[in-house]
């Protein structure tokens, strides 16, 4: 798992889930692997690497040398996405502290406007970690 680019989001979060759904559906050679921040491997491997992972708040992106959280790790995903979806790489050029303002507002009222969660159907999917 140490090499894999891994996406870890709250798996208690309505808008989390969707956002992976549609990660899953807009990828282009499923190359990612899916892990919830309240999982026990998502705990232990953010610890290890100097992370709190009880932050549900927060979003991360392990690419197989580093972890980016927030609005950079949703940017790191954008290169997985099919081809429209690529254009959204042109958010890098608004300054992050910009991005990351915009990201705590939504992550803050996340649970407020998404209250009804979609369950991943996870299973025994190699594309989810447990």
């Amino acid at each position: 798992m140490e090499n894999d680019a891994i996406v870890f989001y709250d798996g208690d979060c309505g808008l989390c889930s969707r956002v992976v759904q549609f990660i899953l559906r807009n990828e282009r050679n499923q190359k990612l692997v899916f892990c919830a921040l309240q999982s026990e491997f998502g705990i232990e491997f953010l610890k290890r690497k100097g992370y709190d992972a009880t932050r549900l708040n927060t979003f991360y992106f392990y690419n197989g040398k580093n972890i980016f959280k927030k609005s950079s790790a949703a940017l790191q995903i954008i290169p997985f996405l099919k081809t429209p979806w690529r254009i959204c790489l042109i958010f890098w050029v608004i300054p992050k502290f910009l991005r990351d303002l915009i990201y705590d507002f939504v992550s803050y009222y996340r649970k407020y406007f998404f209250k009804t969660q979609c369950y991943l159907n996870n299973g025994n999917s190699t594309r989810f970690i447990a």
